[in-house]
């Protein structure tokens, strides 16, 4: 499975759905399993500053329930992108409820402005921490334009035999690319099949 760095060329939303891994597995592997943990994602995908997540980590820890209900918030968006995401891979109409939630959550008013970060524009919140799901809106938006843009045929899951599930889009000439990464998961599929040509010819 990719590394963090390789993860980080992926679009914005394709990140956040990669939050759970193994996901075609029983169990799949939770990675946001907590307020604190969707914090250090926010702040590694530059959504947020170092500043800015202490300042909400503070902000939780006095409000636990605010915690639980932005934690809560980001785990509906991801499942609710992964599953528009599946239907464009498999070109079929998503869910209606699933859609009318996403167009709803991208509607909603909003504190989130275009500013000039580390060098480029970034959408970032105004009003932290109350307007905790201005920190999510980005992700919805990033997987707006996805699936509307040209590159919405390009979107793939990962092919991978035991479970992996990671979502990618298909940068490759030909749109042939089946893993989500070829030096971790394709190898294990090269390797296996390797193994299996083997056993046959003895």
């Amino acid at each position: 499975m990719p590394t963090k760095l390789s993860q980080q060329s992926e679009d914005l939303a394709i990140r956040f759905v990669n939050t759970v891994a193994w996901r075609l597995k029983d169990p799949s592997e939770e990675r946001l399993g907590s307020p604190e943990a969707l914090l250090r994602w926010l702040e590694q995908n530059e959504l947020i500053s170092a500043g800015e997540s202490r300042r909400l980590a503070s902000a939780w820890k006095a409000r636990p329930d605010a915690a639980s209900a932005a934690h809560d918030s980001a785990l509906r968006l991801r499942e609710a992108i992964y599953a528009m995401f599946l239907s464009v891979i498999r070109q079929r109409p998503a869910d209606a409820a699933v859609m009318a939630y996403l167009s709803e959550f991208i509607g909603r008013p909003s504190t989130l402005r275009l500013g000039w970060h580390e060098g480029r524009p970034s959408w970032r919140a105004t009003q932290l921490p109350d307007a905790t799901d201005d920190l999510l809106k980005p992700i919805a938006l990033s997987a707006a334009a996805l699936v509307t843009g040209p590159r919405a045929d390009r979107l793939k899951q990962c092919a991978d035999e035991r479970g992996c599930g990671w979502l990618f889009v298909d940068d490759s000439r030909l749109k042939n690319r089946r893993w989500c990464s070829m030096g971790d998961c394709g190898n294990v599929a090269k390797a296996r099949r390797h193994r299996a040509r083997a056993a046959g010819g003895t």
